[in-house]
């Protein structure tokens, strides 16, 4: 008999082992950010494992990257759930056809054009054989300075052939060495570091567009929202809660992260405080820019509300 039980357990757990009844695996959530304040919130998120204690059953990845072109393909390849970018290229995107929404603002940080030439004082200053440093095709800087050059040299297009695709760290050092790179095309920390070293500032992205705007926001795969909506939750719970966070006590914020940004603790405040506090899960701006991109031809049509951002975002009015 005892040896006819244990043929009997012997098959039970072959059949299971065949059937694939094994633990399940766990869920991951891969998250891409890129360079500067602008991300704060997400550093204060990573530091405070605050996504890893509001969902304990998912592995969170995340992964820095130089330029939201690398965003998009990761996020095309199926490798990237969640992408932190400018509001231009996620404008291009559902543009374009890619499967995402926006799910909130980050940041409305001050972006500037820095040269690092004395006798640049404007864009039609700049020679042919200059370089402009941005992070690549189709991101905010780079509409930004279309926008720019439209404004002022009657051309959206009129320094295409002078681009140089690098992310903000690369550009500034390549603006300390001097050489072809002329202008960089950047945000804090990078823009105060390149202020203190002699360069000077001949716009900012509130010149050119007239009116604040979002910076920087979330976009999330329509596959996440619709698929896995307690991690979407989850994630969109932490982001407002780390934004909380650093507006609750910029100081401490400041204080914080100062080292991982390597700025003097007074300049990253000075940093995060721009107009009042640079951090805000509300759209803002976002109409006016994707039309100012219509207008230019960089969109086939302004998208709707609901093209671009998913039903539970804040707008301002």
């Amino acid at each position: 008999m005892f040896n006819r039980i244990r043929r009997v357990g012997g098959l039970l757990a072959l059949l299971l082992l065949l059937t694939g009844c094994t633990a399940p695996q766990k869920q991951t959530l891969t998250i891409a950010e890129q360079f500067g304040i602008a991300y704060a919130p997400l550093q204060i998120m990573k530091e405070s494992r605050m996504l890893e204690n509001a969902l304990p059953d998912v592995t969170i990845n995340w992964v820095q990257l130089g330029g939201p072109t690398a965003i998009r393909e990761g996020m095309l390849a199926g490798t990237i759930d969640v992408g932190f970018m400018g509001i231009g290229p996620m404008l291009i995107g559902v543009d374009t056809g890619m499967p995402w929404k926006c799910f909130t603002a980050l940041s409305a940080n001050e972006v500037a054009f820095i040269t690092n030439r004395a006798d640049i004082k404007r864009l039609a200053d700049i020679g042919q054989a200059d370089r402009i440093a941005i992070l690549s095709p189709g991101s905010t800087q780079h509409i930004l300075l279309c926008m720019a050059a439209e404004k002022e040299l009657g051309n959206r297009d009129a320094f295409d052939s002078q681009l140089v695709s690098l992310s903000h760290p690369d550009a500034m050092s390549a603006m300390l060495a001097g050489g072809e790179i002329a202008l960089h095309i950047t945000t804090p920390p990078y823009s105060d570091l390149e202020l203190q070293h002699g360069m000077h500032k001949i716009l900012t992205a509130l010149d050119v567009v007239g009116e604040p705007f979002t910076f920087i926001c979330g976009v999330a795969t329509t596959r996440l929202y619709d698929e896995r909506p307690a991690v979407y939750q989850g994630l969109k719970e932490c982001v407002t809660a780390a934004i909380a966070q650093i507006n609750a006590d910029l100081p401490g914020a400041a204080q914080q992260l100062c080292d991982a940004y390597g700025v003097e603790e007074s300049m990253l405040l000075a940093q995060m405080s721009y107009q009042g506090s640079i951090y805000g899960t509300v759209l803002q701006g976002v109409d006016t820019f994707a039309a100012a991109m219509e207008r230019l031809g960089l969109l086939s049509a302004a998208p709707t509300l609901a093209a671009y951002a998913f039903v539970d975002v804040e707008v301002a009015p």
